[in-house]
């Protein structure tokens, strides 16, 4: 019986985490706040000093990444649909298998590539 209440506490426990995740309180406290524009400034001559600042090691990071991919959308137009392609790219990298794999190419070929 003691084995019953405990699975059922465990239960109740993940079921309880999994609802606190969707609250608005539990994405807030996930969203990534950048510094003052005085530390920022400060931090931005200490890593150029050191040679931080190029677009590749921006780029792989998923921070630089996802402010060059907002910089790209809400400025540029024309990156639009480049910026889609690349995300499209790298979905299509983490499929597994070779049947994903071959109909997720085709779409993307179809979609990007001979669009008309």
């Amino acid at each position: 019986m003691a084995d019953l209440e405990a699975v059922l506490a465990d239960v109740s426990y993940l079921m309880a985490m999994e609802k606190s995740k969707a609250t608005p309180a539990a994405r807030a406290s996930k969203k990534i706040l950048l510094p003052e524009p005085s530390i920022r400034s400060v931090m931005q001559k200490y890593l150029e000093d050191r040679g931080e600042v190029t677009f590749e090691k921006i780029f792989s990071q998923k921070l630089g990444y996802l402010l060059f991919r907002d910089f790209c959308l809400k400025h540029l137009e024309e990156a639009k649909p480049l910026v889609e392609f690349y995300e499209e790219i790298k979905k299509y990298e983490k499929l597994e298998t070779e049947e994903e794999r071959l109909a997720r190419s085709r779409e993307v070929f179809d979609t990007y590539i001979m669009k008309e």
